[in-house]
């Protein structure tokens, strides 16, 4: 395949990335259908009137209800308050009525308390549901956090309460790892399925605005089944592991730490452990590739490998606005400063880090994709698996940047069965 040059990659940047960089399987069309059967009016999904991206179908598949996020969104279009865009609903300034961290949390509340309910009755799948639910709608108030503010940790600090709450109420539990770490503590959560003996683990991450608090359902409907373990932790700069910018190329460090941990934990088979990680993420593990021979395996799933990051400040500048305020907030660098954010992102290629391309590594190597990413091309992907004795290219269904959420949990699933 002819690979993607500067000039073209920057005209599909330009033509794609409203679609491309606005969500890993994003879609508004759960919480339009559910609210039409329900009589209530479908809120209105132009994405050029929201700062954030609406990730509705990933959102309903993370444990929330369409419908109640049907109602959180119009809340939030039809308020009056003071926007600091007027051109973005999301962007109600005070706290109260129409402020999206006013509104999810409330919408967090709600569902805690119906967990609550279902705890006096005796329901432990419906506490269980009701727990994950409530930790989606804390999760999303925090979201993207690209403020760091007081307001958004408060809403993190409630999701993580609830995530634990719902995890608890399996039968394996959750376990949650404080890793002594370069002067700080990085904090993970391992699942491990039921049952005795000693258990293949992997350890994921997602990207720039994705929190560990959404990954429990990859464990629950897809590893646990296949026997599989799970340790999820914030990537670099990003909710609890915001004390390590993502500003240098070796974010994988963190990663090596819970490998590090693993080694002691009950249950983890020390010789079956595997990566996984989304968009930046998979820039990560795929680092991580060639720098921890104790990882068996790894998929990098829409993971950046060299050709979008390697454009630099054009790759900035063609960012869609939440998108660039995320990666600025991870990056710790303002969120003008287009050639300091571009600099850095040149230093995330593989390639000019002198990895993919130069070096090989004998751990499995998964490259997955949808077929049109401008950020992660199918070139790089190829890139990507040519380095490993045993890679492997999967191009699945869907369009822009990042499979479907459903889609591609199956597919790795079935990957690391067979490899770990």
């Amino acid at each position: 395949m002819r690979e993607i040059g500067h000039r073209s990659m920057a005209a599909a940047f330009a033509v794609a990335v409203g679609l491309a960089l606005t969500g890993c399987g994003a879609g508004g069309s759960a919480a339009g259908r559910a609210a039409a059967d329900s009589g209530a009016t479908p809120v209105e999904f132009n994405e050029d009137q929201w700062f954030r991206s609406l990730r509705l179908t990933t959102w309903e598949q993370q444990g929330g209800d369409p419908v109640v996020m049907n109602a959180v969104l119009l809340r939030i279009k039809n308020a009056r308050g003071k926007r600091e865009n007027p051109a973005w609903y999301d962007t109600v300034i005070a706290p109260g009525a129409g402020n999206w961290i006013t509104e999810w949390s409330a919408a967090g509340r709600r569902a805690q308390r119906h967990a609550e309910i279902a705890h006096v009755r005796g329901d432990v799948a419906e506490e269980r549901r009701r727990w994950l639910e409530a930790s989606t709608y804390h999760t999303l108030a925090a979201y993207p956090e690209h403020r760091e503010s007081a307001r958004e940790r408060a809403a993190y600090t409630a999701a993580k309460a609830a995530y634990v709450r719902a995890a608890g109420l399996t039968e394996a539990g959750v376990r949650e790892l404080r890793i002594p770490f370069e002067g700080g503590l990085l904090r993970a959560y391992l699942h491990l399925p039921k049952g005795g003996g000693r258990f293949p683990v992997v350890v994921t991450s997602g990207g720039i605005d994705v929190a560990k608090t959404t990954h429990f359902t990859l464990f629950e409907r897809h590893l646990a089944p296949a026997g599989i373990g799970m340790v999820a932790l914030d990537n670099a700069g990003f909710g609890d592991s915001r004390a390590w910018p993502a500003d240098r190329p070796d974010m994988d460090r963190l990663y090596r730490a819970v490998v590090d941990r693993l080694q002691t934990e009950r249950g983890v088979d020390t010789t079956r452990i595997g990566a996984m990680g989304a968009s930046y993420g998979g820039n990560t593990v795929g680092r991580l590739a060639f720098t921890d021979k104790r990882v068996k395996a790894v998929a990098s799933i829409c993971g950046p490998v060299h050709q979008g990051l390697d454009l630099g400040p054009a790759m900035i500048e063609r960012l869609p606005p939440m998108t660039r305020a995320a990666l600025a907030a991870r990056y710790n660098v303002p969120v003008d400063d287009t050639e300091r954010l571009g600099r850095i992102a040149r230093t995330a290629s593989l390639v000019n880090q002198g990895l993919v391309g130069t070096l090989r590594t004998n751990a499995s190597i998964l490259a997955i994709n949808t077929p049109d990413d401008p950020l992660a091309p199918v070139g790089d992907l190829r890139r990507l698996a040519a380095s490993s004795a045993d890679g492997e290219v999967k191009i699945t269904g869907g369009s822009g940047h990042c499979p479907p959420i459903k889609e591609r949990y199956e597919a790795v699933t079935s990957w690391f069965v067979r490899k770990l």
